[in-house]
């Protein structure tokens, strides 16, 4: 028999067990040409929020009674496609089941593992680390002496964000939930100043740790620290917007406040979806796979054990109970 986890609730606000069945069900069908896959990680993204609503916002919402769909890597079992061997390692976006099948291999990426561990493919050299690149440098420009703020930067995104503009010769300033998360972004990920934002006033820490003002703010959360964000930002600064999960879980929109200075101090503010740079992802990896390698860039993965413990994975990463990406590991390598 299989396992798959599917959505039979949608939530408001925040996301509990409910939500989520695990079922056992029939092995599913392969045909001629289709690739037959057994899940090995699975990966948790603040974005599934969204998904799990009604409604579409940059991604088709998921059905109620159906399997929830990210990227996964999985173990090619059986393949009558010519593209695809057995034992090939690939990711693609697949429900979460023990198995499943692709249609005609649509949609699946071969792995090559001379450029990392597997689960680093929806990770560090996926399209979360893609996501750091595009915009903390593409978008975000950093020169050497600029100061960057990162919101959320213990995540899977903001770790790398950080480091990537680091590595550009800026300063890096990041805000995080708790101080164990501080220190990781300090003591592991080179960070110049990282502050808890639960246990300080926004504009203080700000006014302390970048006393010269913001050039380039990598925007994670929206809401209030977008807000002291536009407050500290100097002229000319440039805000790439990742993601704003401090409104994920709320039943109101209540806005930000003080955009006015977007047009005062003339900010760059872009929002970006990273399926828009999906091509650029190869020469990502080739790029940043040897920094991995050497231990020069650094990326924590917080993994789950079991395919039936996939929907606490995902609410704790929704919680922020997580430093690093979350990943939950289905079946051994």
């Amino acid at each position: 028999m299989n396992t798959r986890v599917l959505l039979v609730k949608r939530p408001v606000g925040w996301v509990d067990p409910s939500c989520f069945a695990v079922e056992s069900c029939a092995e599913p069908a392969c045909g001629a040409q289709d690739v037959l896959l057994q899940a090995l990680y699975l990966s948790t993204d603040p974005y599934l929020r969204g998904r799990m609503n009604a409604g579409t916002s940059y991604a088709p919402g998921f059905e109620l009674g159906q399997p929830i769909v990210s990227r996964v890597v999985a173990r090619v079992l059986a393949s009558g496609h010519s593209g695809f061997a057995e034992g090939d390692l690939v990711w693609g976006f697949l429900p979460w089941a023990l198995r499943s099948v692709a249609p005609r291999g649509e949609g699946l990426q071969r792995i090559d593992p001379a450029l990392g561990r597997p689960s680093h493919f929806i990770s560090a050299l996926g399209m979360p680390g893609l996501t750091a690149w595009i915009g903390a440098i593409e978008i975000g420009q950093p020169a050497p002496g600029d100061t960057v703020f990162v919101s959320s930067a213990a995540g899977t995104v903001g770790q790398l964000a950080g480091q990537f503009a680091r590595r550009a010769g800026a300063r890096v300033v990041g805000s995080a939930g708790s101080d164990d998360k501080v220190a990781y972004l300090v003591d592991r990920c080179g960070f110049d100043a990282a502050f808890n934002y639960q246990r300080t006033d926004l504009d203080e820490a700000l006014r302390m740790h970048c006393p010269r003002g913001i050039d380039v703010y990598f925007d994670n959360v929206g809401g209030s620290t977008l807000e002291a964000a536009l407050r500290h930002a100097n002229v000319a600064a440039r805000f790439p917007v990742c993601g704003m999960i401090s409104t994920y879980n709320a039943v109101d929109d209540a806005g930000v406040r003080g955009l006015q200075a977007v047009l005062n101090k003339r900010i760059a503010m872009t929002g970006f979806i990273i399926y828009d740079h999906v091509h650029k992802l190869p020469a990502y990896q080739a790029r940043v796979a040897p920094w991995l390698r050497s231990g020069e860039l650094v990326f924590h993965e917080d993994i789950v054990q079991g395919l039936e413990n996939a929907p606490a994975a995902l609410i704790g990463m929704m919680q922020g109970q997580v430093i690093g990406k979350r990943l939950v590991q289905v079946a051994a390598e």
